[in-house]
């Protein structure tokens, strides 16, 4: 029976002469579309949290329509960021086969 360390089923590594564990980087990209929906919805969250302990008065009719504007915000960046990968991703191999032919 095959031993599988706990870090290694969440794609951790462990490096045994530090003596703790560092994620593995090379698994995701960075996706700014998903970082600009974050930040909308803890500034909501933060704007209705003052509004609970009394420093604000936050009313509906402003925060929601701020949170629509601010995902669809987030929605044309990760929309951007696939057309930018998509074309880079495109543009490199054909540049590779055009230096290689000539």
């Amino acid at each position: 029976m095959r031993h599988q360390s706990f870090g290694h089923s969440f794609g951790l590594s462990f490096d045994h002469s530090l003596g703790h564990s560092a994620p593995d980087r090379t698994r995701h990209a960075f996706e700014p579309g998903k970082l600009v929906a974050g930040l909308v919805i803890l500034g909501v969250a933060a704007a209705y949290g003052m509004d609970a302990a009394g420093e604000w008065d936050v009313r509906p009719e402003i925060v929601l329509p701020a949170l629509l504007g601010g995902l669809c915000v987030a929605a044309l960046t990760s929309a951007l960021t696939y057309a930018l990968r998509r074309r880079s991703r495109r543009a490199t191999p054909e540049e590779g086969v055009a230096e290689s032919g000539g």
